[in-house]
């Protein structure tokens, strides 16, 4: 099989240099590495323009964009590249993962094994802190005017493989076939649900599947809800309610909506200081996913938080 790498990177050079050795090291090499580098300032475009220069057992692009414009349009640009390549399979992740010397190898084999297999994407088991990070590999469930989420159950993991329809970009092999038919990442969702929208798009058109012996070390901190009312719980509300809005009947996005109102409002009361500030937060990612209204917000930018 002819893998590719798509890696987005942002101001974490130290990170980046510990996941490019991952690929390096890989025993069955991928064919090409795409780095989109998202108009970092802390040296990562010096590096990377030597790092090509560097002779390595695949090829090396780099996409230096002008301006960050997120994890959703750093996937976006690479994805969108990796369109143009006569790769099979292209493995999406970013900086902070670190995936095991044999991981590309067992996604080979078992590709080579099962070719009557409809299969979208092949992902693995996210480690964290030495533990499985459960949010990295989900469900989505309809009801009759519900939709929920859960998480794949600690047992599932020691089958050899199981399906699923939700994931991150935090090591996941996507088919490029399969990636044609649905398109790439939604670029406009700056950060947060763009892999969630994205997958759910796969999951449409061929089997998921995790093979948990596909292990990947996250060297990112845990979610723990515990961020409070800051400019990244402004686009967690927004884009998860439009991706409901795009992808589902109108009675789901309207329970999704008072889900979502209800659900922050509670952890604004009980949990976060600010509530006047948290309210406004949450009305207005609401306000924008109901309009359409993506990108970049003007007041809740990266960075922002209470009076700042």
């Amino acid at each position: 099989m002819k893998f590719g790498v798509v890696l987005v990177t942002y101001n974490r050079l130290d990170k980046l240099k510990i996941a490019l050795e991952c690929y390096e090291k890989q025993t069955y090499l991928p064919k090409q590495l795409i780095v989109v580098n998202n108009a970092s300032n802390d040296g990562t475009k010096e590096y990377l323009d030597d790092w090509l220069k560097q002779k390595s057992g695949f090829k090396k692009e780099v996409m230096h964009l002008e301006k960050n414009t997120g994890g959703s349009g750093g996937f976006h640009e690479g994805l969108k590249r990796s369109l143009k390549t006569n790769l099979d399979y292209v493995w999406v992740s970013d900086d902070d993962a670190f995936p095991e010397v044999n991981c590309f190898e067992i996604a080979n084999d078992y590709l080579l094994n099962n070719k009557d297999e409809d299969i979208s994407a092949i992902c693995g088991t996210v480690l964290n802190r030495g533990k499985i990070d459960y949010v990295h590999r989900r469900r989505l469930h309809k009801g009759l005017i519900f939709i929920f989420q859960s998480f794949v159950s600690k047992k599932e993991y020691e089958k050899e493989t199981f399906e699923l329809n939700l994931f991150t970009y935090v090591g996941t092999f996507i088919n490029l076939k399969k990636l044609k038919k649905v398109g790439v990442t939604e670029k406009n969702y700056f950060i947060y649900c763009d892999d969630t929208e994205h997958s759910y798009r796969l999951s449409t058109v061929g089997k998921i599947l995790c093979l948990p012996a596909i292990r990947i070390v996250h060297d990112g901190p845990l979610n723990n809800g515990r961020d409070g009312v800051t400019w990244k719980l402004y686009y967690g509300i927004r884009n998860s309610i439009d991706f409901v809005k795009r992808s589902f009947p109108k009675r789901y996005y309207y329970t999704y909506k008072l889900y979502f109102r209800f659900k922050y409002y509670a952890m604004t009361t009980l949990l976060w200081n600010n509530k006047i500030e948290g309210y406004k937060l949450i009305n207005y990612a609401i306000k924008d996913a109901k309009k359409g209204k993506l990108g970049v917000d003007s007041k809740y930018k990266p960075g922002w938080k209470v009076n700042s």
